[in-house]
């Protein structure tokens, strides 16, 4: 069975996680919204699945836009096999 491994965003608010994606897109990085996982605790139930390969470039979009806004937002890694998923807070 196929395995995959990608990151999550997840944040307290829908419109901080459409803030988000906006940023992401308007830098050429693919992301998708997805609901959130059941293992992850968020406000909201949306967050944004990228390629792990994006991680750094997206951690640093979001440290220097959160110099004007406050996001409030955890990242993820998610390792998925057969029926088991590791979810690891970053």
């Amino acid at each position: 069975m196929r395995s995959e491994t990608f990151c999550l965003i997840a944040a307290d608010s829908t419109h901080q996680i459409m803030k988000l994606e906006k940023l992401i897109l308007e830098n050429n990085i693919k992301v998708r919204i997805i609901p959130v996982p059941k293992e992850v605790t968020a406000n909201c139930g949306l967050s944004i699945k990228f390629d792990v390969s994006d991680l750094k470039k997206i951690k640093s979009l979001i440290q220097n836009d959160n110099k004007k806004d406050d996001f409030d937002f955890c990242l993820y890694n998610v390792e998925k096999s057969r029926l088991k998923k590791q979810i690891t807070k970053i």
